[in-house]
């Protein structure tokens, strides 16, 4: 079972912060899970939640442990970018 190390209440504050006002939708998605894994939810409940795989959850809460608010960030990947969605 995997858990996030205690928040501090600076963290807590940083993560809601990024959850409602980060230009990207990922890293507020990720946010969320850390603040809900926080509050006592299970990788299995937080993959149902954001509709994501068990791994792709748990890499979250590892990345988060890891690397702290890095670790909500996009990595670097290969290929071509995504495209900005416009409305």
């Amino acid at each position: 079972m995997i858990r996030i190390k205690e928040l501090t209440s600076e963290e807590r504050a940083t993560l809601e912060n990024v959850k409602k006002n980060h230009a990207g939708y990922m890293p507020r998605m990720r946010a969320h899970a850390i603040l809900l894994s926080e509050s006592g939810f299970e990788v299995q409940e937080l993959s149902e939640i954001f509709g994501v795989c068990r791994q792709t959850t748990a890499t979250w809460l590892k990345s988060w442990n890891k690397e702290g608010l890095a670790g909500l960030e996009d990595k670097p990947r290969s290929g071509r970018p995504r495209k900005e969605q416009t409305a």
